[in-house]
Parts: structure tokens; sequence; C-alpha cells
């Protein structure tokens, strides 16, 4: 992804000003400045760093109007400008057409006819757009990292998304570490102008109608959408890169890629000897793509794109000659979570099916560890902050209404872990010169996923029965199971440990990753007042004999980061 950033000024009373436009340049500081953009009219500034095919060319119509679209948007036969012109014409109307738009984008249009500015994102919201408005301007950008480098953006700390990120990993819905900064949702839409600031939804995943049909039917029409997803964002390559895990979501890609008569480089980082790296080889060597094995390197949550970026600089990777975009890599993210089911039983799904929503809710935030919560912070806010978790997702699920109670806890999960989780992977790509593309993201590949009835999916029943429709050889060497799904069928190679049961002990082996933000963390003047001090200390003393507070001291460096960025300021709202 590129970076992508913008001003409006939503008077003509009170044009932009040069600084203004000048501190556009300035936050996108994070990345090749030689590969920066801008463009603009008296009321819409825009910059972006622009990566290959990332970023499309600024769109101006005879009234004036300016248009930019990045990410990717796939409508089969119809070429950027038509998408442009498509978005353009349709994102300022009540009720717009845009049902058969698919990918991954952002877009922003300053319409001068209407006077207005349209912001969307994808249908799943997985291209961030944050943003903050005032009375007089609208600040944009599709990262978060870059909204903080902006001046005239008020960064104060939202303590209870804030909670949610320790817990979660990330906020939910649409709220962000600061009170006055949001995130686009999923298929949503802002229209905004001198007076107002409406948002309305163009796509919602929970009135997709339910499948009717038998499995069978379901699984080859996954299939086919599957093929569809891939060959969109293979495009005309011939030799495309792709990392390859010893799973099932990459293998399966390389599958539908070789079965399309791509070549394939494909790279596989994980820790040495276990079954990710073993049965990557083995799954590269029965799909005939050229492969390469790099150990992931140590350290407490290492950084993929860094380590990969470097791989390619170095020719550590063996492509045996140039791929046709060498900037962008497939990835099977997300493949398990909405085709598996993987946080899924029928113990969870009985409380919602029932109508014990609450109980549901609260049984997930146990399942997922509160205790974490309980000891980094006071005691004193400790109840709050459980209701405050409580509250959110039941908050999300009202958001997600559908025929299937369960369901809708499914799209929680959708649109809140599997969203956020992407954001961060396009940000820490770019920054590294790298794109991604996400096949199992494709909205029309989930739109049949997200349809078929829940039970289907579980223990990756139907994900079995759907391999069955690609080439036998993604499954005739073993693959990567996770922990209570059903068991890979095919005899084990050599006894080997899973990834996760090795990440422990490779994050252990490089204690400098995790006692210089502790001392940096206890240093800290002033001390944040909603973290427990005693806790850390005690987090330090276990670490020094070889303990693992992984999560713990991750939890406590991010709200750190927000505190130390917001100057000490946080309100409960």
């Amino acid at each position: 992804m590129s970076f992508v950033v913008g001003v409006y000024a939503r008077s003509r009373d009170a044009p932009l000003q040069h600084p203004e436009t000048a501190e556009l340049r300035k936050a996108l500081q994070i990345g090749p400045m030689e590969s920066a953009g801008v463009a603009g009219t008296s009321r819409l500034q825009l910059a972006w760093l622009r990566l290959e095919g990332s970023v499309g060319e600024p769109a101006r119509d005879e009234a004036g109007s300016l248009s930019l679209l990045w990410g990717s948007l796939y409508r089969d036969g119809q070429d950027d400008a038509s998408n442009r012109t498509l978005l353009r014409e349709e994102s300022g109307k009540d009720q717009p057409a845009l049902g058969a738009i698919s990918g991954d984008f952002g877009f922003a249009f300053h319409d001068t006819v209407t006077d207005s500015l349209q912001l969307l994102t994808d249908k799943l919201g997985i291209r961030a757009l944050f943003v903050f408005h005032t009375p007089d301007r609208v600040w944009f950008a599709s990262s978060l990292r870059v909204m903080e480098r902006l001046p005239a953006v008020r960064k104060v700390m939202d303590l209870r998304a804030v909670t949610e990120m320790a817990f979660f990993g990330w906020p939910l819905g649409d709220r962000t570490p600061y009170l006055d900064i949001r995130v686009l949702r999923p298929g949503e839409r802002l229209r905004i102008d001198a007076t107002r600031v409406r948002a309305d939804y163009y796509w919602r995943w929970n009135t997709l109608p339910a499948w009717r049909g038998n499995r069978a039917d379901s699984v080859a029409d996954l299939a086919s959408r599957f093929r569809t997803a891939i060959r969109r964002r293979r495009g005309a390559d011939a030799r495309v890169f792709s990392l390859l895990s010893g799973g099932l979501d990459s293998r399966m890609i390389a599958a539908a890629l070789r079965e399309q008569g791509a070549e394939v480089v494909a790279c596989n980082f994980s820790p040495t000897g276990t079954q990710d790296q073993i049965y990557s080889g083995e799954a590269a060597r029965a799909l005939g793509c050229r492969y390469s094995s790099l150990p992931l390197r140590h350290g407490r949550t290492p950084d993929l794109y860094a380590q990969l970026s470097d791989a390619w600089r170095t020719g550590m990777i063996d492509s045996g000659g140039p791929v046709d975009r060498p900037h962008w890599v497939i990835t099977g993210i997300g493949g398990s979570t909405g085709f598996g089911a993987v946080f899924w039983d029928e113990e969870l799904i009985g409380y919602f099916r029932s109508g014990r929503t609450r109980e549901g809710v609260e049984f997930f935030i146990k399942r997922m560890g509160w205790q974490l919560i309980e000891r980094l912070y006071r005691r004193e806010d400790l109840a709050r902050m459980r209701e405050a978790l409580v509250e959110g997702v039941l908050e999300q699920l009202r958001d997600f209404p559908c025929e299937d109670p369960a369901r809708s806890f499914h799209l929680f999960e959708m649109m809140n872990d599997q969203r956020r989780h992407l954001h961060a992977h396009w940000d820490n790509a770019a920054v590294h010169g790298l794109q991604f593309h996400v096949p199992y993201f494709d909205s029309q590949f989930l739109e049949r996923m997200l349809s078929i009835p829940l039970d289907w999916t579980l223990f990756h029943d139907l994900y079995y029965q759907w391999m069955e429709r690609f080439d036998p050889a993604a499954r005739s060497v073993p693959w990567q199971v996770y922990p209570g799904h059903k068991p890979c069928p095919i005899r084990p190679i050599q006894p080997a440990p899973t990834q996760w049961e090795a990440a422990g002990k490779y994050e252990l082996s490089d204690r400098r990753a995790w006692d210089a933000p502790l001392g940096e963390i206890l240093a800290m003047r002033p001390f944040p007042e909603m973290l427990s001090r005693n806790y850390l200390r005690y987090v330090r003393l276990r670490r020094a004999f070889g303990g693992d507070y992984g999560y713990a001291v991750d939890a406590a460096r991010k709200t750190c980061d927000i505190w130390a960025r917001s100057g000490g300021q946080f309100e409960w709202r």
C-alpha cells in the first residue's frame, strides 16, 4: 500500500493555507519521499507515497472536481478509468450502486458541483481510512501513523479504546486510540460539506441472503469464486511471488496459481525445524513452486516485511529470475478465520443461539484471557474496563443483526479482528516498499462464505471438502493444523513442533527485545497513571529468569505510546 493523506476546507470562506498543505508532505516522511505525489484544488489537497500499482493518478473532470483512488478495485472487464468514473458518479448518491465492486481500496472525491467531499473504503474496510474533522477542516489518511504526524489533529487518549486495544489488539468498531480520530467501517461512506458530516453504508454484510442450496453446490461455488479472486490479483503476470507457510491457506493460493499456468516463487519465514518450515517445503515441491526457506529472526514480534525486503535486496530469495511485480506479495492471511471458523466451537455458538448473548460475550472474553487486564491496569479501573469490553462487543453484535445470532458474532470477528489485523500489515509492508494481495478477503468470495450455514465451517470440515476441487498435489503432503481442529489425515513426515509451540522460545531468545521497552516504560515521567507499576516491575523480574510475559509488555508498550503522543491527556468516553 501507499500512504495517502489529505486536508479539505469545508467552507469557501476559510481556504487552505500553505502551512497546512506543507504538513501533508511532512507527515509522509516514513517512506521513500522520492516517490511522493501531490495534487489539489483550493479546497482539497492530497499527498501520497506511490508504490508500484498502488495509487492511480488523480482524476479531474470538466467541472474541476478532483478524485483519487488507491489500492486495488476489481470489476471484470473494466479498467481503472471506468472504476474511478463509477465511484465519482455513485459516491454522492443517496443510494449508490456499488454492490458490484470488489477489492481493497480507499477513495476521496471533492465534488465541486455539490461543494462536498466524499470518502469511502472497500466493503471490508481493510484499506483503513482515518478521519478527523473540525467545523473548518477535514483531515484524513490511510494510516494512523500518518495522522499522528499531523500537528492540527487533536490527539487525546481514549482510555476505553486503549483498553480494547490492550485486550483484543485493536479498538472495536470505528474507534481509534484517540477520542476525535475515527476509522471508516466496512462498506462505509462519509459525505461532508460546510454544515454536516453524514455517515452511511453502501454495503452491509449482515443483509446477505442465506444460502439455500446444498453443501456440494456451495463448495463448487466457493472454488469458482476463489479462482476468480486469484485471477484478478494475478492479472497478466506469468511469474508471481507468494508467501508459503506450512498451513493450508497459502498452499491453496499456490495451487490455484499453478492451475492458471503461473510460475510461483514461494518463500517461507518460520522458526527452524517447525512444521511450518518442513511442510511448506514439501508443499512447494509437490506443487512445482520455486522455493526459499529463510529463518525467522529472533526477538519479539519479528518484522516479517523488513526481513522480506532485505531478502529481496540481498538476493537471499532464489527467484530464478525476475518476477513480474517484485513489490507485490500474495499471502494467505484470513483464510482460516473466514473459511475455517478458527475461534469457534459448539459451546460458544450455543450461547448466542439460545439467546444468552451477554453470557456468550463474557465467556468469550474469559476465554481470551481477562487476567492480563486484571494485572496490568489499576484495580480501581477494572470494573469499568471489564464492562467496557463486554459492551463494546455487544455494540458490534447489535451493528450486525443476522438471522443466525452466531453469524453476528462471526461478523464481529471478521469486521474487527481480521479487518484491524490487516491495517498493520498494509502499513508495515508499505514502509519497506512492499504491497500484498489477500485473495481470501475478496469480497465476492466472502459473500458466499458468509452466507452458508456457519456449522458447515466448524473445524475446517468444509475447507477439506473445498480442497478436493483443486490439484490433488495440494493435499498430498501434511499440513499444520490449528489446535482442536480436524486433524490432518496425512501421516507427519517427522516429529516437529508447530509454529505456535516454537514461538515462545523464539521470542525469548533475545532478552534485550523485552528489557529495553520495560525499562523505558518504568522510567517514564510522568508515569501513565492507568498502569500498574508494581506489576511491570514483577514482569521485569520474572523476565530475568526466563518467564514469558510478552503479551503484557506489548499491551503496556502500546498504552505508553498513545500516552506519550497524547501528552498525558486522556478521557473515558
